[in-house]
């Protein structure tokens, strides 16, 4: 039981300064000087306040130091202030004294943690969609709405205090409806903040058709209609290729089958097929028919307008202008084929479409067409006052310039007259 003895004491004596919070023993090696330095916490909030203190039976001097001064300062008195969160020491210096003469010196180290309790967010954004405008470090709960075809966001977040810890950032993928996701902020002394962004993913739009479908430069039969699914294009021999562009009604909806093609002389068949976010299906069938023989206008003339652009045989949509009053055209259009004039009567206000058909030996037709735009009353009483508008302004402008032009005249032969007089004068007195 003896042999043990010695080891309890000496457990004792070790471990019960250990269980002195803060409690430190500095003494210089070799002599009785002897001084206890006391931290009431080393964990320091950073709005609060630490004191350090020292005990001894002897005279001393104490200095501090603080090894990362951008984390804390500390006083001659020992009261240690924070600066930012992080850890860091507190080095004391202390000098034993007799009298004014330091006679010996030890030092000890404490080391100490600075916490925040800032669990805030600088920023919080959407890779795919700008909300910062929308972000406060003080407003918790967010409500955004994204159309379907997002199916995975990435979270990005910036903690106000560089040593807090932000969870819930990051990639995130999305289901139709609402996606509920929580940001959480833990600041260095434990504090949490919880971010909730709810994103409401649109449902997949079912929209499979076309809000406009042209072939460039040329004219379908029937005229595009997003429910009419079949359509006829009749072309000149010398025309060797096609332009199909096709405009969806959905901005996320596919179409396949556009582009720049080459036709063959015959009757070729085209599909465009327009897929939407759902999956649904609707397919547009183009039939295009080459002519083997000559259906081309040699020149088309309408009485009293000028067709835009001018005519050229291989151009096959025009556009004129016309007053409320005007019902048909008188229109003359010469070709070695049988030609045929389709609505030119009982013009209306707006946009009216009349079509010429050059038919080739096999009744193959090309098809050429006028946009005639029919003018209303107010639209006509507009046109004709801002043209009296220019007239007045033409009137005034040419007025200005007779003027200034009289006003320059005027000064010159003045200014002339004047150096005319003053050569004479000078002559006479000489």
């Amino acid at each position: 039981m003896k042999k043990y003895s010695f080891l309890v004491v000496f457990l004792f004596f070790l471990l019960v300064p250990m269980l002195v919070k803060g409690a430190r023993t500095c003494s210089p090696s070799g002599t009785n000087y002897k001084a206890e330095v006391k931290i009431d916490k080393e964990v320091i909030g950073i709005n609060e306040k630490a004191f350090l203190t020292i005990i001894t039976d002897d005279d001393f001097d104490v200095t501090y130091e603080v090894q990362d001064t951008d984390l804390a300062s500390v006083s001659r008195d020992g009261i240690i202030k924070p600066l930012k969160d992080g850890k860091t020491s507190i080095v004391a210096n202390i000098d034993f004294l007799d009298g004014d003469e330091i006679k010996n010196s030890c030092s000890l180290t404490i080391p100490i943690s600075v916490v925040s309790n800032d669990s805030s967010l600088k920023s919080l954004n959407l890779e795919e969609l700008d909300i910062s405008e929308l972000f406060q470090k003080d407003k918790y709960d967010y409500v955004i709405n994204l159309p379907y075809k997002y199916d995975k966001i990435n979270i990005i977040a910036e903690a106000s205090n560089e040593n807090a810890v932000i969870t819930g950032d990051g990639r995130r993928y999305l289901n139709e409806g609402d996606n509920e996701y929580q940001v959480i902020v833990t600041a260095s002394d434990g504090t949490r903040s919880t971010y909730t962004i709810k994103i409401i993913r649109e449902e997949a739009n079912d929209d499979s058709s076309l809000k406009n479908l042209i072939i460039e430069g040329f004219v379908l039969e029937p005229k595009f209609s997003p429910d009419i699914f079949k359509y006829s294009l009749d072309i000149p021999n010398d025309v060797n290729e096609i332009t199909v562009k096709a405009e969806p009604n959905y901005e996320n909806t596919t179409v396949k089958g556009t582009g720049t093609f080459t036709i063959p002389t015959g009757k070729n068949i085209y599909y465009l097929t327009v897929t939407a976010e759902n999956g649904n299906e609707t397919r547009y069938e183009l039939d295009i028919n080459k002519n083997k023989g000559n259906s081309i206008l040699k020149n088309l003339v309408v009485e009293g307008y000028n067709l835009d652009p001018s005519f050229n045989s291989e151009k096959y949509i025009y556009s004129i202008t016309v007053k409320n009053d005007v019902t048909k055209l008188n229109i003359k259009a010469e070709s070695n084929s049988k030609v045929e004039i389709i609505g030119n009567e009982n013009f209306k206000t707006g946009i009216n479409d009349v079509f010429i058909k050059v038919y080739d030996e096999e009744k193959i037709a090309t098809t050429y067409k006028i946009e005639v735009n029919k003018l209303s009353r107010e639209e006509i009483f507009k046109n004709e006052k801002n043209k009296n508008i220019l007239k007045i302004l033409l009137v005034v402008f040419i007025l200005l310039f007779i003027i200034m032009v009289g006003l320059i005249g005027y000064f010159i032969k003045r200014n002339y007259y004047k150096k005319y007089k003053l050569k004479s004068i000078k002559k006479k007195e000489k």
